[in-house]
């Protein structure tokens, strides 16, 4: 199938320039100005952006095991509408994902449904339990290119080491969740002046800080790559900050609810259990932290830590609540919204954060870039366009977010994935 996309402003992660894309099937065979062609489709991108498609480094697609709250198709549903085209679904399924025959059953289970391409990210242990590594070489071989445990920090430290070693033999990225769980247990909100006042257990925020130290310290000792799952606090980014003037070859990512909410949002809420999530919200001061490393490229990626809960699981008092919320759909116009509207990242830094850093820490090959020749993996956004954030707009099974009622800058128009529009914003 040819699709060729006129009067587009593509936008790559170092230049913004006016011009026509060609592609045919699954590749992007022309880049230029003035393209005339007998094509299948013809899309008049004028007055929008077209970047390359963005790559969730980290969601939960609850498949297998909770498929009450999301599953593969639901996922792939709401990822494409939010403009992503490559998602990695983490581990902590029922049962984990961690062997070789579950890993290639999610694969094939995604192929079918041919809407985003799913990467299983398996798990380091078994089990998630932190006892006993998994097998390293037959997950990598049966596709995966990340492990983690998240949810779960590795606890033991010479496991953590053997598990960074190990993926390195591999050539698997390590993605850590880092908790210390000694400093977090029983905890439900960031410790703070409004977990005080309401007298509800709370979690330090060195819970965090203390354990990003140490798996770089891990990882600089055996000089392994390393990544850093969804860092929420200001102790965090100064530990990545010193950090990188010693060893550049660990990355880091956020979400987008560590950049505009805090502690301050659950109580205007009234402790809605939309609103609890794992690392918890931080203050006004973990707030700028967070715009700032974005800004100055300390922290690399943003992900959407998409994790879906049933109504049944929020519905209850905010210490009972489940952890996490929905972010697939709501991902790039919360960045556009509060990013770049207000100035603190540009739309290529978007690009990067979203598509090209995903791609090169994951070593995904022609990705992350509109240029010939590399996959037709392409999303084209109407900046000028609002909408605000209703249960009937969602695509996910679940609806849980405390972004609802927010109006948003920023609308996926289409969503491109090899060649195939998968999605057309009706």
């Amino acid at each position: 199938m040819k699709i060729l996309i006129k009067h587009a402003t593509v936008v790559n992660p170092t230049e913004t320039f006016n011009t026509d894309i060609l592609i045919s099937n699954s590749k992007i065979i022309k880049v230029r100005e003035g393209i005339k062609e007998r094509v299948d489709r013809e899309i008049n991108a004028k007055g929008k952006f077209v970047m390359p498609g963005f790559i969730d480094m980290h969601t939960h697609l609850r498949t297998p095991g909770r498929e009450d709250e999301e599953d593969l198709l639901s996922g792939s549903y709401a990822a494409v509408k939010g403009g992503f085209t490559t998602v990695f679904c983490m581990p902590n399924t029922t049962p984990c994902i961690d062997n070789e025959g579950l890993v290639r059953w999610v694969i094939e289970e995604g192929e079918k449904i041919g809407l985003v391409e799913i990467f299983p990210v398996g798990a380091i242990t078994k089990e998630r339990k932190g006892k006993e590594l998994t097998e390293f070489g037959a997950l990598a071989k049966a596709g995966c290119c990340a492990l983690s445990d998240d949810g779960n920090s590795v606890e033991n430290s010479m496991l953590f080491r053997k598990a960074l070693e190990y993926a390195k033999m591999f050539d698997l990225l390590i993605i850590s969740h880092c908790e210390e769980k000694s400093l977090s247990k029983g905890g439900v909100m960031r410790e703070s002046f409004v977990a005080s006042k309401y007298g509800i257990s709370a979690i330090a925020d060195i819970s965090e800080s203390l354990r990003v130290y140490r798996d770089i310290e891990i990882a600089k000792y055996v000089k392994a790559p390393l990544h850093l799952a969804h860092i929420s606090c200001a102790k965090s980014v100064e530990v990545i900050r010193r950090a990188k003037r010693q060893y550049p070859y660990f990355t880091s990512e956020t979400a987008p609810h560590y950049f505009i909410l805090t502690v301050d949002d659950i109580e205007k809420s009234g402790f809605s259990g939309n609103f609890r999530v794992n690392p918890p919200l931080g203050e006004k001061k973990d707030v700028e932290a967070i715009k700032e490393a974005l800004k100055e490229d300390i922290i690399e990626c943003i992900a959407t830590d998409h994790a879906p809960h049933s109504f049944a699981e929020k519905e209850v008092p905010f210490e009972e609540a489940s952890p996490g919320f929905i972010g697939l759909e709501l991902a790039f116009s919360l960045v556009y919204t509060y990013l770049v509207k207000e100035k603190i990242l540009t739309l290529q830094d978007v690009v990067k954060k979203l598509s090209t850093n995903p791609a090169r820490i994951l070593k995904l090959s022609l990705r992350g870039e509109i240029k010939e020749g590399f996959l037709s993996d392409i999303v084209i956004v109407d900046l000028e366009k609002e909408w605000q954030v209703t249960e009937d707009k969602l695509l996910s099974k679940s609806k849980n977010t405390p972004f609802l009622g927010y109006l948003l800058k920023g609308l996926v128009e289409y969503t491109i994935r090899r060649g195939k529009i998968v999605y057309k914003n009706e």
